[in-house]
């Protein structure tokens, strides 16, 4: 088996940017860094299926397919342990898993990844979630990589400050399939 990079995304509430940002993420690997890379959907939101019928333009067929190829990487709409190791077993270098919103049923994989990864959203009306996420957790983990895109500059640095932790700013992209200098250079920040 070869090695390969498990990179989970998950986010701290509904609406945070886990999956815009898995995918900003398999774009930059794919495209700027010419890695092999999967993407697993492991959630049930269904939004890598809106994205392949959206694709398929007028034809709207259902597809059976688990996965489907967009911009060099692999895409597949339903994840689950046993496609994990069918993805590990492949000649992928990554392979990011977007987790959806953080639950239960998913934590215990999410601790598996060699890079795990915590969305939120510092906006007055989503905050709460982080918080409550942060308030949680016995004992921060040590690597974990925080990241929000949205909210003020002065709450991520009293979080940075509460919590002692590093809550990284997401450069603005408003198409996750369009990696420039500012994304790249993020990227490379967080996952050497």
């Amino acid at each position: 088996m070869r090695d390969c990079r498990v990179i989970g995304v998950t986010g701290a509430g509904r609406g945070t940017g886990a999956t815009h940002l898995s995918i900003l993420c398999a774009n930059y690997l794919a495209s700027c860094m010419q890695r092999k890379v999967s993407v697993i959907q492991w959630n049930s939101h269904g939004d890598f299926q809106k994205v392949e019928h959206m694709l398929a333009g007028n034809s709207r067929q259902d597809s059976a397919l688990v996965k489907y190829p967009l911009f060099e990487a692999d895409y597949y709409k339903t994840g689950d342990p046993r496609l994990l190791a069918q993805c590990m077993e492949d000649a992928y270098d990554d392979i990011i898993i977007d987790f959806g919103e953080m639950r239960d049923a998913i934590r215990g994989e999410w601790l598996r990844c060699s890079i795990q990864v915590i969305t939120a959203s510092l906006s007055e009306w989503k905050l709460e979630a982080f918080l409550e996420f942060l308030s949680g957790e016995k004992k921060l983990g040590k690597g974990w990589i925080y990241a929000a895109a949205f909210g003020s500059e002065d709450t991520r640095k009293e979080i940075e400050k509460q919590f002692r932790i590093s809550l990284n700013r997401i450069p603005l992209s408003v198409d996750a399939f369009s990696v420039d200098r500012g994304i790249m250079d993020w990227f490379k920040g967080i996952l050497n």
